[in-house]
């Protein structure tokens, strides 16, 4: 007489099958969590340097030779913000280079721009 229904054997790999299955979902969303932050990380380090630059422009500012750093926080993140101003052959332009990185991870460049001004 056959009864219907599974085996213990059956119930064990059934489970380990969802186990697995639960398992590599649980990676992919971390995954994917950790990828949105980083991408939230990254447009705000991207509106500080275009901040930065829009600065000169707006504020009509021909920046002199050389380097600075400063902290910010945009978005409740700590940032650090290095910038370089460097010539370039033309004397009536400047070269800027912003770096920006998390406080955290200071040698991390989230973000990084070079744009020229011109002095008029």
């Amino acid at each position: 007489m056959h009864e219907k229904g599974f085996t213990l054997i059956e119930c064990l790999v059934a489970l380990l099958i969802i186990a697995i299955v639960l398992a590599s979902t649980t990676k992919a969303i971390t995954l994917a969590i950790n990828d949105v932050k980083q991408s939230y990380e990254r447009e705000a380090a991207n509106w500080i340097a275009n901040n930065q630059f829009n600065s000169y422009r707006m504020l009509n500012i021909f920046p002199d030779l050389g380097s600075s750093d400063r902290k910010e926080t945009m978005a409740g993140i700590q940032f650090i913000v290095k910038t370089k101003i460097s010539p370039v052959p033309n004397p009536y332009f400047r070269k800027i280079e912003i770096d920006v990185s998390k406080e955290t991870q200071p040698n991390y460049i989230l973000f990084k721009t070079i744009n020229f001004t011109s002095q008029y």
